[in-house]
């Protein structure tokens, strides 16, 4: 039965880990087209962004999620086969886990679809950064919410 609590709580995790990542790529990637726009003479005044911001979280970030999800599963397997080996730094495995399976991820879909970016606030260098930063708040997440009770313990001592 632990083997079950210890599966279910991880995919629990992972689950937020999914939801949070996608929810700060989606809002960066909105702001960084805004910003975008208003360097280009455009005047998006705060309630546009919201409701672009607010748009872009219901529409792009169900689909966006997917992607995600899937990115973050391979990278958290990783994150862990590397956290067995090396036995500390769990919460910078994951981390970096998260950011280097969203860079991954983008790069991959760029060659998928033909070498368009499809995540359009990701495709300068400042983008891709905080694409990588919402993946290591994802990790971030995952690390803190599948820590056991026992690692839990030996932090706070």
């Amino acid at each position: 039965m632990d083997i079950v609590k210890a599966v279910l709580k991880r995919l629990f995790a992972w689950g937020l880990a999914v939801l949070t990542t996608t929810a700060f790529a989606v809002i960066f990637q909105s702001q960084n087209i805004i910003a975008r726009l208003n360097g280009l003479g455009g005047n998006i005044g705060l309630s546009e962004r919201l409701s672009v911001t607010f748009f872009d979280l219901t529409h792009l970030g169900s689909l966006y999620g997917i992607f995600i999800s899937i990115a973050l599963a391979i990278a958290f397997l990783c994150g862990a086969l590397v956290y067995k080996i090396a036995k500390f730094g769990r919460p910078v495995i994951y981390i970096c886990a998260g950011a280097i399976a969203m860079i991954v991820m983008l790069l991959m879909m760029k060659e998928v679809f033909f070498g368009v970016a499809i995540i359009a606030g990701a495709r300068d260098m400042t983008g891709l950064a905080f694409q990588m930063v919402a993946g290591g708040l994802g990790g971030f997440v995952f690390s803190k919410i599948s820590q056991s009770k026992q690692a839990r313990k030996n932090q706070m001592s």
